[in-house]
């Protein structure tokens, strides 16, 4: 769920009581941090109370070379789960302007359509949209590798799929969300043969392209979540990052102050939070206090395509054709 703020509530005091939504829960409860602080303290307690065991000297100046290595692979690799975070929310917004052009369009060309013929020509391309989301993380999904019966209720009880639509989706093994808007276009098509009212420009390519378009976005979308950072990169940054912050806990040591102690604290909890930070910008679809609002996008979008079509409609599915031809 993502935390609104404003940037003009907080300062460099304020800041410091925040808790929820930032990345002190996320580094502070990894087991790994309390193992760094852990062998700094030790390193600490044996060069400065142990006479008896001489540590041998590591320089802070050869700390710099490993250390500038790993700036630069932390950098990377956050601007690119940064860039590719705003990626998948672009698609997102895209998903759902384009579903609210498709039922606009269906009232411009449509003039003389009822309320819930329109409802039942659109309601397919907006189901297309919440069954990604559901695919993806959802509020019951499996990882995305099925959608659950709980989630289906949703759409049933929404009015957006029948039940023998539920059926037949659910047998598909294909790109279900694409099935959703062949339907929607099937139907359409049906439709404009028939409709002896419909506008003069009334033509299915204006319906196609913003079809292909939803695709599009739902593709993009379960395209960049299939692809991560490649595993070795990651593995990189991550041997790099705890092989580099052992050696500064040891290499701290030289200065022979107890204030090290706060400042490698400072050090861990912001690499280590950078890092945190950029997985869970990688995987927004999730209940994480950076990811996306599904919930909230798949409400609107329904919401909006209610509004474009009439507040009275009943909004029930009715039998489209292409199912009938089916049976």
């Amino acid at each position: 769920m993502t935390i609104g703020y404003d940037p003009t509530d907080f300062n460099e005091l304020t800041v410091l009581a925040k808790w929820r939504g930032t990345v002190l829960p996320r580094v502070l409860c990894r087991p790994i941090f309390w193992v760094l602080m852990s062998a700094h303290l030790c390193f600490y307690y044996i060069n400065n109370y142990r006479t008896d065991i001489t540590l041998p000297p590591l320089p802070w100046k050869l700390t710099t070379v490993p250390t500038t290595l790993l700036v630069f692979f932390l950098v990377f690799y956050s601007a690119n789960c940064y860039t590719r975070y705003y990626a998948l929310y672009n698609h997102c917004m895209g998903m759902s302007g384009t579903v609210m052009a498709f039922t606009g369009l269906l009232r411009v060309h449509l003039p003389k359509a009822s309320p819930d013929k329109l409802w039942n020509l659109s309601r397919l391309m907006i189901a297309s949209v919440y069954l990604l989301y559901f695919q993806l993380s959802g509020g019951a999904s499996d990882g995305g590798k099925r959608v659950t019966m709980s989630e289906w209720e949703v759409l049933l009880q929404t009015g957006l799929i029948s039940q023998e639509e539920q059926k037949r989706a659910d047998n598909f093994r294909g790109f279900r969300p694409f099935l959703l808007q062949i339907w929607a276009l099937r139907a359409l098509q049906d439709h404009l043969a028939e409709d002896k009212e419909k506008g003069p420009g009334a033509n299915l390519k204006s319906f196609e392209t913003l079809a292909i378009q939803l695709r599009s976005h739902c593709a993009e979308i379960v395209d960049q979540m299939t692809q991560p950072v490649p595993f070795p990169y990651y593995h990189t940054l991550t041997l790099m990052l705890s092989l580099n912050l052992l050696m500064v806990s040891y290499s701290l040591i030289e200065f022979e102050t107890i204030l090290t102690i706060p400042c490698f604290f400072i050090i861990v909890l912001v690499t280590i939070g950078l890092k945190e930070t950029s997985i869970a910008l990688a995987d927004p679809f999730g209940s994480a206090d950076v990811d996306f609002e599904t919930e909230n996008y798949m409400a609107a979008v329904l919401a909006n395509c209610k509004a474009i079509i009439s507040p009275a409609a009943d909004y029930t599915p009715m039998l489209l054709p292409i199912m009938a031809k089916k049976k």
